[in-house]
C-alpha cells in the first residue's frame, strides 16, 4: 500500500533506453549459438497440485496434475483451474507447483486455467485449513465461502481499465522523460538540483498516509484507552480488544466513526483493514465514515447482496490491493485484504453473523484466527459483549475498552408496583401508562422509536375460551393474521385454516397472543391521530428517518437511525425475548435493547428510555444490566453461569444431526473412538429436533417415520484439536464408505428443541 512516487533520472534513462527501437543484432554477434543445428533447452516438468472442489469428506485433499505446455504462462499458485476427476470436470485452486510428482502413477493433464487471475492468496489458503480444521469441515467448503463465483465480465472490465491507466502512465513518462532531456537539474556549482515537486530526495522523511488524531475531536475520547489502542495501531502494533459502544453518542462521535478512525490508523501504518458487520444498513453506515475519512477509492464494500458482477469486482480489488479497507458482511471475512492489518466485527451476538453453509464458522472465530495468522490488531465492538468475548477477555485474550463516562438515556422498568399505585390497572397495559405520556411529551421534541419483537399482524393466535396456542392441522407449526379479516395460516408450510377447533376444549373462535408490528402501528397511529408513524422491518427497513415528530414502529435489528438521536424509546414485549428458549436469550435480549437505546438522546439532552412488558416478581440480569448500563457485568455474570453448568464458551460443543438411525450410529462410533484412542469427551442425547423439523415443505409430507434428532459432543478444553479431527475422521470413514453422514456442526445455536 505504498504512495506512487515521480519516476528518477535513472529509471527515466533506462524508460528511455528501453522504449527506442532495438538493431536486430547479426548472427553470432552476441556470443549466444543460433546455429541451426543448435537444440532449444527442454524445460522441466511442472506438476501443480490442485485442491478440487469435491463435497465429499474422503476425498478432501489435494492431488496432483502435470502442466501443458501451452498453459504454462498462465498457471500459477492461486488460480483456478478445471481439472478431470473420474468422469467430471471440476474446478480446482493450484495450491503449489513442483518440478517432480510425488504420485508414482501416471498424472492427468490439467484442462483449463479458468483464469491467470491469483484469486487464493497464500494468506487465505492458510486461514481455509485453518477454519476446516476447528470446524471439522471441508478445506473445500471453506474456499466456497472464501473466493466468489468468477464474472469475466467483471474481470475484463477491470484489466480493461487496468490497461487504458497504464498507457496512460506510459505517455506521462515519456512526455516527462523527454521534459527531462530539455533541461540540466545540476546545479551551477556541480552538485545536484533540488529535487522537483513529484520527486523526493533519499533523506527527505515519507509523509503519512493519514493525518494525526486529533484527541479532542476523535471519537476514542470517550473511552478508556481508546486514544493508546490508536496509537498502537497506528504504530504498526496488533494490540486486541473488546469495546463496548457508548450509547446516546452520534454524528462522527457514534460507532461508525470511531471504527473509520481505526481504519485509518492502519492506513498510517501501511497496512490494510477489514470490517465486518451484520447487516447491509450497516455496511453502509461504516462504508459512508470510512469514505469521508479515507476517500472513495481507498474503501471498497463487499457483501453477497451487491450481485455476481459487484460482488467479483470487489473481491478482485481486493486481491489486487487496490483497496486500504474492506467493509461488508459475513461475506467478506475471507476477504483477501493486502498487508493486513486490522480486523473489527460489529455485535457478535447478532446469528446473522453465524455462516449457515457448511463448516458453519463464525465470523469471530474466523476473524480471531485471521489477527493470530497474520499479527493483525483486533477490534471486537458492540453495544453488549458476549459471553465467547468475555471468555477472552478474562483469560486476557482481549483488553476491554470501555466508556469513561454515562452518555445514554435514563431507562424506566414500566409497571412495578409503585407505577400501579399511581397509575392503576394502566400501568399494566401493552403500553402503561407512565410510557404513554413519556411519549406524548418526547414527540415535541424529535420522533419516537418503538421497537416491537415480532414482525407480521398477528404471528400467533390462541383459542379464546382456554388460550390454548394455536396449531396447524397439517405441521403443528403456529398459525397467524397476516393483515386484519385475513383467514389463520400456518407460518411454517402456509397451510390456510379455514375452521380451527380448540384440541383442548373444542372451540372455535381465535385471539391473538401475540401482537406483531404491524399491529401496534396500527392501533398507534388510531391513537395519535396527526403524527405520523412510519414502518421499519423486513422486507421493507428503513436506514434513517427525519429528526422531526414521528412515531418510529421497528422490530429489533431494523431501528432506523434518527440525525440527532430519539427523543424516546419504548421497548414493548419484554417478555417476548426473555422468554425465547435457548442458550443466548439474555444476550440477544439485552443487545436488542441496547441497541435501540443507543439511538436515544442522552438524559442530559432528555432522553427516555421505557421497557414495557418485564415479568414482575422474578430478577433478571439483562432488565439489571440495560437499567444500569452495565453489559461488562452482565457478561461476567453469564460466563460465571455457564461455567458452572459446563456450556459454551467454557466448554466446546458440536452438534450432530439428522435421521434418527443414521445420527445414533454417527453417535455410537464418535463414542467408541474416543474411547479406543483417549479423547476426553461425552455423547449426549438424542433430542428430539421438535416437529418443524420433522416436516418437509417440499413434499408437503411429514417424516414421522424417521425424525431427525440432535445428538451433542461435548468436550472441556474448547481450544483442542483432536475432538475435531475425531470427528472429522468418523464423517471422512462412513463417506468412503458409501453410508449416511449427518450434519455436523460445532459450536451450535443452542435454541429449544422443541
Amino acid at each position: 500500500m505504498s504512495e506512487p512516487h515521480a519516476p528518477t533520472s535513472e529509471q527515466l534513462a533506462l524508460l528511455r533506453e528501453a522504449a527506442r527501437p532495438q538493431r536486430k543484432e547479426p548472427a553470432g554477434a552476441t556470443g549466444t549459438d543460433t546455429t541451426d543445428d543448435a537444440a532449444p533447452a527442454s524445460k522441466p516438468d511442472l506438476v501443480a497440485v490442485v485442491w478440487p472442489m469435491l463435497e465429499v469428506p474422503h476425498l478432501d485433499r489435494e492431488f496432483e496434475y502435470t502442466v501443458p505446455e501451452e498453459m504454462r504462462d498462465d498457471i500459477a499458485v492461486g488460480v483456478a483451474v478445471k481439472v478431470r476427476f473420474k468422469a467430471q470436470q471440476i474446478t480446482g485452486y493450484v495450491v503449489a507447483l513442483r518440478e517432480q510428482a510425488e504420485f508414482s502413477g501416471t498424472l492427468r493433464p490439467i484442462q483449463r486455467v479458468i483464469s491467470s487471475q491469483v484469486v487464493l492468496t497464500p494468506h487465505v489458503w492458510e486461514l481455509a485449513r485453518a477454519v476446516a480444521a476447528r470446524d471439522a469441515g471441508n478445506v473445500s467448503d471453506v474456499l466456497r465461502l472464501a473466493i466468489p463465483p468468477r464474472h469475466a465480465r467483471a474481470e475484463a472490465a477491470l484489466d480493461a481499465r487496468d490497461e487504458k491507466a497504464a498507457a496512460s502512465e506510459r505517455a506521462d513518462v515519456v512526455a516527462v522523460g523527454e521534459t527531462a532531456d530539455a533541461s540540466d537539474t545540476t546545479a551551477a556549482d556541480g552538485s545536484p538540483g533540488a529535487p522537483s515537486d513529484g520527486e523526493r530526495s533519499e533523506s527527505e522523511p515519507a509523509e503519512p498516509a493519514g493525518a494525526a488524531v486529533d484527541e479532542a475531536s476523535s471519537a476514542w475520547r470517550y473511552y478508556g484507552g481508546g486514544l493508546s489502542l490508536l496509537k498502537h495501531i497506528a504504530d504498526g502494533e496488533g494490540p486486541r480488544a473488546s469495546w463496548n459502544v457508548a450509547p446516546g453518542l452520534f454524528g462522527d462521535d457514534a460507532w461508525p466513526g470511531a471504527v473509520a478512525e481505526l481504519a485509518d490508523a492502519a492506513r498510517r501504518s501501511k497496512r490494510g483493514s477489514l470490517v465486518v458487520v451484520p447487516d447491509s444498513r450497516d455496511v453502509e453506515r461504516v462504508l459512508e465514515a470510512c469514505t469521508a475519512l479515507l476517500g472513495r477509492d481507498k474503501v471498497v464494500r463487499l457483501s453477497a447482496d451487491q450481485g455476481p458482477q459487484a460482488r467479483y469486482t470487489s473481491f478482485l480489488k481486493a486481491v489486487r490491493g487496490e483497496a486500504d479497507v474492506v467493509v461488508g458482511t459475513r461475506a467478506a471475512m475471507f476477504a483477501p485484504v493486502k498487508d493486513l492489518g486490522l480486523v473489527v466485527w460489529w455485535d457478535d451476538t447478532d446469528p446473522l453473523h453465524a455462516e449457515p453453509h457448511a463448516p458453519y464458522p463464525h465470523v469471530r472465530d474466523v476473524l480471531r484466527e485471521r489477527a493470530r495468522l497474520s499479527g493483525a490488531a483486533l477490534v471486537s465492538a458492540g453495544p453488549t459483549r458476549s459471553a465467547a468475548v468475555e471468555a477472552w477477555v478474562e483469560s486476557r485474550g482481549l483488553v476491554a475498552v470501555d466508556a469513561v463516562a454515562r452518555t445514554g438515556a435514563a431507562v424506566v422498568v414500566t409497571g412495578d408496583d409503585r407505577a400501579v399505585e399511581r397509575h392503576g390497572p394502566a400501568a399494566r397495559a401493552r403500553i402503561p401508562a407512565q410510557a404513554w405520556r413519556g411519549a406524548t411529551d418526547a414527540l415535541a421534541h424529535g420522533p419516537v422509536l418503538v421497537q416491537v419483537p415480532r414482525r407480521g399482524y398477528v404471528p400467533a393466535l390462541a383459542c379464546a375460551r382456554c388460550r390454548t396456542k394455536a396449531a396447524c392441522p397439517v405441521c403443528h407449526g403456529p398459525l397467524g393474521l397476516a393483515d386484519e379479516g385475513a383467514t389463520p395460516t400456518c407460518r411454517w408450510c402456509g397451510h390456510v385454516a379455514h375452521v380451527i377447533t380448540c384440541p383442548e376444549c373444542g372451540a372455535h373462535e381465535l385471539r391473538s397472543l401475540v401482537v406483531g408490528a404491524g399491529r401496534t402501528a396500527e392501533e398507534l397511529g388510531r391513537a395519535f391521530p396527526g403524527v405520523p408513524v412510519r414502518r421499519s422491518g423486513a422486507p421493507d427497513v428503513l436506514a434513517t428517518v427525519p429528526d422531526t415528530p414521528a412515531l418510529v414502529i421497528a422490530t429489533p435489528g431494523a431501528e432506523p437511525v434518527a440525525e440527532n438521536g430519539y427523543s424516546a424509546a419504548i421497548l414493548l414485549d419484554a417478555w417476548a425475548l426473555l422468554d425465547r428458549a435457548g442458550l443466548d436469550s439474555s444476550e440477544r435480549a439485552l443487545t436488542h435493547w441496547s441497541t435501540a437505546a443507543g439511538l436515544v438522546r442522552g438524559a442530559a439532552d432528555g432522553g427516555a428510555v421505557y421497557l414495557c412488558g418485564v415479568p414482575r416478581h422474578v430478577p433478571f440480569p439483562s432488565v439489571e444490566a440495560l437499567v444500569r448500563a452495565a453489559p461488562r457485568w452482565f457478561a461476567e455474570r453469564e460466563l460465571a453461569e455457564r461455567a458452572e453448568v459446563g456450556l459454551p464458551p467454557v466448554v466446546r460443543m458440536a452438534a450432530l444431526e439428522g435421521p434418527r438411525r443414521a445420527a445414533q450410529d454417527v453417535a455410537d462410533e464418535v463414542s467408541r473412538r474416543a474411547n479406543d484412542d483417549g479423547v476426553p469427551l461425552d455423547v449426549l442425547g438424542p433430542l428430539p429436533l421438535g416437529r418443524r423439523h420433522m416436516f418437509d415443505r417440499a413434499t408437503g409430507r411429514s417424516n414421522d417415520d424417521d425424525p431427525k434428532v440432535r445428538y451433542l459432543v461435548r468436550w472441556n478444553d474448547p481450544g483442542a484439536p483432536e475432538p475435531p479431527k475425531l470427528l472429522r475422521g468418523v464423517q471422512a470413514a462412513r463417506s468412503a464408505a458409501r453410508e449416511p453422514v449427518v450434519t455436523l456442526r460445532l459450536d451450535p445455536m443452542l435454541d429449544g428443541l422443541a
